[in-house]
């Protein structure tokens, strides 16, 4: 068994450095903020991460959690030191894939039956849930394309900003391809994702208001389900993943 060093101890030896890059080796939950056990994400084992809070100068102060930054998608967010498990990681150069649209293309039959196979799975919606198999709208998206090696951002609004943007919805939904994402809310801001399956219907994890507390299937078709009904009323947008975050080339 190998003999983990307790975190503190390992940022110490760094200074509690900016810079360096560490990589869990247990899952583990992301809060809102330093006290409240208010779910924002689940991070996956293997992901990297590199501190923002404590600095050198604050660790001598009592506290139970640390600030982090998520490398996969820049995602920032709190995380307990009770059951932390890392090591320190060294970032490789990023390759620069010329056919990296091609290679996302090729990954949407996957992706999409990744996501019926956990629609299949007893679910329910919970919000922050990444790891499954209980989602929210995003962490679903987000995590159907990680298990493909498809680095995206974390939130509703974060993806719809990072997509390819393909139209605003007063347009048919006919130019629609397989894997393509829709996104909900209003003028304001994006707060719900979908992706496009085939034939006007689209995946997505929904809450109990309004929803189907868990992972459906709804159509853009017109229709007398309710919460189908529902959904279409707030369609902002469609929008296409292209190519992956990158820590070293993508505006965070």
């Amino acid at each position: 068994m190998e003999n983990y060093k307790n975190p503190i101890s390992l940022f110490k030896q760094t200074n509690f450095s900016k810079t360096i890059w560490w990589k869990l080796k247990v899952n583990i939950s992301g809060y809102q903020n330093e006290k409240e056990d208010k779910l924002v994400t689940e991070i996956f084992k293997n992901r990297i991460f590199r501190l923002l809070y404590p600095n050198i100068y604050q660790y001598n102060q009592k506290f139970s959690r640390i600030l982090v930054q998520l490398y996969e998608d820049g995602y920032v967010c709190w995380i307990s030191l009770d059951g932390l498990i890392i090591e320190e990681y060294e970032l490789k150069k990023t390759e620069n894939l010329k056919n990296e649209q091609f290679f996302i293309q090729d990954k949407v039959i996957s992706i999409l039956k990744w996501i019926k196979d956990q629609a299949d799975l007893t679910n329910e919606y919970l919000w922050g849930g990444t790891l499954g198999p209980n989602y929210d709208c995003s962490g679903l998206i987000q995590t159907a394309f990680l298990k493909h090696n498809i680095q995206i951002p974390r939130d509703s609004y974060q993806i719809k900003s990072f997509c390819k943007h393909l139209f605003y919805f007063k347009e048919s939904y006919a130019v629609l391809q397989p894997g393509d994402l829709l996104f909900f809310g209003n003028k304001e801001k994006c707060d719900h994702i979908g992706i496009y399956k085939e034939d006007g219907l689209y995946y997505h994890c929904s809450g109990k208001d309004f929803g189907r507390n868990g992972i459906g299937l709804d159509t853009l078709k017109q229709t007398n389900d309710k919460i189908s009904l529902h959904f279409k009323s707030k369609l902002i947008s469609a929008g296409r993943v292209v190519r992956n975050y990158r820590w070293d080339r993508t505006i965070r």
